[in-house]
């Protein structure tokens, strides 16, 4: 049949939509991230092979093993809070909490992703007649093949694209059929795109912008966790300190018993001391021996401690090196120069609780915002446009002349013969065109269920804003007690250091007095108890005053920023190394 210019140029107008629509719709797979687009090569691979884990964040290391063979491990605060950052196993444990949320990303994203239909079938179906009259036969049977494919898309502002092809080849024994076999064929495609509720790609992405957020928070949650940890083994770290100071308090105290007991025996020996009087300074020794033993004992313990939280080994009392920390304790004059509105002002900005609650004040505003658009009516555009095909054998039966109906017995005769070529053909051609648009509108009558949604998004959304406010208030406070313990444990150095001078001259004093005769050996003994007791509290008051620093850096939240260490970094385990600060260096 010949087709005229006007039918060929809206032929190849239809050709080229169809080719456009079905191009876009590929295009849009190419947004798909680390996966091959079909039917590139890789993709049956990429899409349904078991996608790699990385086992980064399972990797420890082994620090402490490799040092195993030494007497003694010699480390610096920094050092310990990398190796801590690297090998301790809650850390490692928490660190796979942000990798888990990044993944939940993607799940929120899959309902975007395009999707492929198949559908291959064949059937046979035999069933008995009550008349040859318009089959020619008294059973007739049926062999159906269909292969049917289907591609579609939700995209983010709502718009649902789809594609379908529905063909099939049939044949069958009835000898009326003019076409036998024949292969029908039609191609639909359709765009529904809704235009109140469901409009928009902030309605239709709110999930993913959630996960987005929840990511960012857990990240955050991961921050506060390790700055929990780092502030613990500063906190262990300083106490090491303290207990290797006291072992050497009482370790001084202990030889100092033991000089005075050797010097009564000798003034014993001579007769210018009575003899119960080196009976008081040998029990004054077993006393201070068993403080010694107990202060050992504690300090084994805070070895201990350190060690499991620097390694990852199953028992760290199997290492059994010392560990000598480094560090020296800050001065009295050290952190003066500090501005506690400043402080304050830091702290609210860099808070890892801060950030949390903003971000979850972020998702409360992305549920008010898709709850108040579940409120509006569900009115939808709709528009298809399609076209079928029929192609076959075509057959025509002898028909008597006389009664015009065909003759009983006779053979079909073919007249023309067509194939799946001709389907295409005619599908391509639109030469049996199908389209329309319609409006469809969805109105609940009563619409409680999404009112109570928005009304709960709201109270929710005001209720993280003033949980935020508390937050800050909160933070503040912490800000200020931090500072207000710093410069308490200041003043302790300060009575700390008079009281042990003022030991220092009363044990002078006793003993001189004790040597003229004029005071006995237990004042002497008490002088010394008093004295060590001194420099004990002294050295707690320092330690103290070191640690309530590093209280306050956690309190502004600059706890990782005074080490230099990122929290992607402590996410994924693999931590700078900074050279070691000089020792004679306080922060």
């Amino acid at each position: 049949m010949c087709r005229s210019k006007k039918d060929n140029k809206n032929y190849s107008m239809k050709v080229v939509m169809l080719l456009g629509v079905l191009l876009s719709f590929f295009s849009s797979l190419v947004t798909l991230k680390a996966q091959s687009v079909f039917p590139f090569p890789m993709w049956f691979k990429d899409n349904f092979y078991r996608p790699y884990i990385s086992e980064e964040i399972n990797q420890t290391t082994d620090y402490l093993t490799n040092k195993s063979q030494e007497g003694t491990l010699r480390l610096t605060e920094s050092t310990v809070i990398h190796l801590v950052l690297e090998s301790n196993l809650d850390v490692v444990v928490d660190r796979y909490e942000p990798n888990l949320s990044f993944y939940q990303i993607e799940v929120a994203s899959r309902i975007f992703e395009p999707t492929v239909s198949l559908n291959l079938g064949v059937d046979r179906n035999d069933r008995p007649l009550s008349s040859t009259f318009l089959t020619g036969t008294d059973t007739q049977t049926r062999l159906g093949h269909t292969a049917d494919a289907g591609l579609s898309k939700l995209f983010e502002t709502g718009t649902q694209f789809r594609v379908d092809y529905l063909s099939g080849r049939v044949s069958d024994n009835n000898r009326r059929n003019f076409l036998n076999p024949y292969w029908q064929a039609s191609v639909r495609t359709s765009i529904s795109q809704p235009l109140l509720r469901n409009f928009g790609t902030l309605t239709n992405t709110h999930s993913v912008r959630i996960a987005h957020n929840n990511k960012d928070i857990s990240e955050s949650v991961f921050e506060q966790q390790v700055i929990s940890m780092v502030n613990q083994v500063q906190s262990l770290y300083w106490d090491l300190v303290f207990a290797n100071e006291d072992v050497k308090v009482k370790q001084q105290s202990l030889d100092l018993a033991i000089k005075t007991n050797e010097d009564n025996k000798k003034m014993a020996e001579i007769g210018t001391l009575a003899p119960i009087e080196v009976f008081k300074s040998e029990a004054e020794i077993a006393r201070r021996r068993e403080l010694l033993i107990t202060a050992k004992y504690s300090l084994t313990q805070m070895e201990d401690q350190m060690k499991k939280l620097i390694s990852s080994v199953r028992d760290p009392g199997t290492l059994l090196m010392r560990i000598e920390p480094l560090d020296l304790l800050a001065s009295r004059e050290d952190f003066k120069d500090f501005d506690l509105a400043q402080a304050v002002s830091y702290a609210i900005e860099q808070r890892p609780e801060i950030k949390q609650q903003r971000k979850r004040i972020d998702n409360a505003e992305i549920e008010v915002e898709y709850s108040r658009n579940q409120l509006l009516p569900d009115v939808r555009l709709n528009v298809f446009y399609g076209a079928a095909a029929l192609e076959g054998v075509a057959r025509s039966l002898p028909v008597d002349p006389i009664t015009g109906f065909p003759v009983g017995g006779s053979s079909p005769v073919i007249t023309n013969r067509t194939g799946v070529g001709d389907v295409f053909n005619r599908i391509f051609r639109s030469d049996f065109p199908n389209y329309g648009a319609s409006f469809t509108v969805e109105i609940p009558l009563t619409n409680r269920g999404r009112q109570a949604e928005y009304a709960r998004a709201s109270v929710s959304r005001r209720q993280s804003e003033k949980r935020l406010k508390a937050i800050e208030q909160q933070v503040a406070l912490e800000v200020r007690n931090a500072q207000n313990k710093l410069e308490m444990n200041r003043a302790r150095i300060d009575a700390t250091q008079k009281v042990r001078e003022l030991a220092e001259r009363n044990l002078d004093a006793e003993e001189k007095k004790f040597k003229l005769g004029t005071s006995q050996i237990r004042f002497v003994l008490e002088e010394q108890v008093r004295l060590a007791e001194a420099k004990t509290n002294e050295i707690s008051a320092l330690v103290n005053f070191t640690k309530s620093k590093r209280e306050l850096d956690k309190a502004i939240g600059k706890t990782l920023a005074m080490y230099n260490i990122n929290i992607q970094d402590a996410i994924t385990g693999k931590i700078p190394q900074t050279p070691a600060r000089d020792r004679n260096v306080n922060r």
